[in-house]
């Protein structure tokens, strides 16, 4: 594992400037490579389909039989930059256009702290960068405790292998992922806020998904979660699931 770097926080101030802006695809460039997957084989079967009753699809990771991971902006309304309720949001596990493995109502949703959009919406500067997730609670258990995810509670070493997937707006029928990028680095703002940098690509949709690293015993590990990409350019930024953890253990004091 490594520390962030400081010497890229310029950049990550850049894409989230940009992706207020982005063009109808951000994530995706030239060369980029997303393959349809297999939803009933590991990791993409701990991985579905975020819906809210105000149109929002994302994408989650299932990290317990009834709690789910994923972007804190998948859960806003668009018409009043406010979070929609918790009951209002459903959640498929391993969706497929034949239906899916479990599916269940969030009971409560936990976001990231002090996170908001502006109108538009769009990101709102004012927000940490690093807050733009959630942990949905969900009313049953939909899944063996086999399957769910872990978290990487450090930072991996840039070059680190990942794979990265999800429901996207223009296969949103299907689960499709990038299973050959990897970790590009990190970045810091000023107010010590800590962004991952990725090389997967993926589009709107996969908001919320999770940046998977595979374990030495063939097992999967959270690194990130999709938040922040760039029209045109293959990539983006994920918060760090060490930054949720830190926020997790601290509330259990």
């Amino acid at each position: 594992m490594t520390r962030p770097s400081a010497s890229l926080a310029p950049a990550l101030l850049l894409a989230a400037a940009l992706s207020a802006c982005a063009a109808p695809l951000p994530g995706i460039g030239p060369g980029s490579k997303r393959e349809a997957v297999d939803v009933t084989a590991a990791p993409w079967r701990s991985l579905g389909l975020v819906e809210t009753a105000a149109g929002g699809r994302c994408t989650g990771a299932l990290v317990s039989p009834n709690t789910v991971l994923t972007a804190a902006h998948c859960l806003i309304d668009p018409r009043t930059t406010q979070p929609v309720p918790a009951g209002a949001v459903r959640f498929t596990l391993a969706a497929s256009p034949t239906g899916g493995t479990g599916q269940a109502r969030a009971l409560q949703a936990v976001i990231g702290p002090n996170f908001s959009v502006a109108p538009g919406p769009r990101p709102d500067p004012k927000a940490p960068p690093d807050s733009d997730w959630a942990i949905l609670l969900l009313d049953q258990p939909i899944a063996a405790p086999s399957l769910a995810l872990s978290l990487e509670a450090g930072y991996l070493l840039p070059g680190t292998a990942l794979a990265f997937g999800g429901y996207q707006a223009d296969r949103e029928q299907e689960m499709v992922a990038d299973a050959a990028c990897a970790v590009a680095g990190y970045a810091r703002d000023p107010a010590g806020h800590v962004m991952l940098h990725h090389s997967c690509a993926g589009t709107v949709g996969a908001s919320g998904g999770p940046l998977l690293a595979r374990l030495p015993n063939g097992g999967w590990v959270v690194a990130g979660i999709g938040s922040l990409a760039e029209g045109g350019v293959t990539g983006g930024w994920a918060v760090p699931t060490a930054s949720i953890a830190r926020v997790a253990l601290s509330n259990r004091r």
